[in-house]
């Protein structure tokens, strides 16, 4: 089989939240921090025809990258990647040598804010936080409007930049490490709950993001 555009992107995005991969029979990919508080899956257009354990996959996508068109065969314990004359093997890890994402559904406890994201104000608000060497991102509700704020919840004196994303009549700070804002560049419809789990989904891939326990909530009268 060959790898789509779309399915090689996917696979640098996550790369960059796991070094190893679990790829399934199926069209969905699946990886974890090994922290275990940030889970993406998404949906591609490719069909897996069998498991397959990389341990590197940035080495692998580069060894793809060494090929103009490659085809990638799915074996017992081995890729054989190959174009023309070319040909390259790549042997399977073994599952025990990997932090694996979990494959059943994932199930949000409370949807307590539910608000569009754009893209351009989600960079903003990201580049914003490198600027200001925060370490935090945060939903504000305050007022009737909700906010997208990079944030540094041990200094409540310190500078602050935000964007105005929509309407609430709920009161609350709900905090997330810019850490895990490893996202695949596209609008979110964000789910968050404060019992600690917050849904990005986007139009083709989805990311699950720890809520942190300094995070508040109030729900409006």
């Amino acid at each position: 089989m060959k790898f789509s555009d779309r399915t090689l992107t996917i696979l640098k995005s996550f790369a960059t939240i796991n070094k190893s991969i679990v790829l399934k029979p199926g069209q969905v990919l699946r990886t974890i921090t090994p922290e275990k508080n940030f889970i993406a899956i998404a949906n591609i257009e490719d069909q897996f025809p069998t498991t397959a354990v990389i341990y590197d996959l940035s080495r692998f996508l580069s060894m793809l990258s060494l090929y103009q068109d490659p085809d990638v065969e799915f074996l017992e314990n081995h890729f054989i990647i190959s174009e023309g004359k070319l040909k390259m093997k790549y042997v399977y890890a073994d599952i025990s040598m990997v932090h694996a994402a979990p494959e059943k559904e994932i199930a949000i406890p409370s949807s307590d804010v539910s608000v569009s994201v754009k893209w351009s104000d989600l960079q903003s608000v990201i580049k914003a936080a490198g600027v200001l060497q925060f370490s935090e991102i945060a939903f504000v509700g305050e007022d009737g409007k909700c906010f997208l704020r990079a944030i540094d919840s041990n200094n409540k004196s310190s500078d602050a930049f935000g964007v105005e994303i929509g309407t609430t009549n709920d009161t609350f700070t709900l905090i997330l490490k810019t850490d895990n804002f490893k996202l695949l560049p596209q609008d979110y419809e964000v789910t968050l709950c404060a019992k600690g789990v917050s849904l990005f989904k986007g139009a083709d891939v989805s990311y699950y993001v720890g809520v942190d326990s300094k995070s508040t909530y109030k729900k409006g009268e």
